[in-house]
């Protein structure tokens, strides 16, 4: 489709409306790649969330188990970020 100058100018061109789609709600999650899990001190990911949604309970022999608060992850992301061996993911929260 060919346009003309005077077609722009003249405003004859229109776009079609784009629906507005409200973006997901996020939420993380701990994979089982999380150094926790294997004895190695790590807690990067509780240690950037602001709001306080990560904590950790000792499972016994330098393990911990990373929990994540329910209703207390905002999903910014930040755990993720921080993650060494990417074991945080974002993950769409159902509605």
């Amino acid at each position: 489709m060919a346009i003309s100058r005077a077609d722009l100018f003249r405003g004859r061109l229109r776009s079609e409306p784009v629906p507005f789609e409200a973006p997901q709600a996020m939420e993380a999650r701990i994979g089982a790649a999380c150094l926790s899990y294997t004895g190695t001190d790590c807690r990067m990911c509780g240690d950037h969330c602001d709001q306080g949604a990560i904590r950790f309970r000792p499972l016994g022999r330098g393990r911990w188990l990373p929990i994540i608060e329910e209703g207390g992850c905002t999903g910014c992301g930040d755990c993720a970020a921080v993650c060494p061996v990417k074991a945080v993911t974002m993950e769409a929260v159902a509605t």
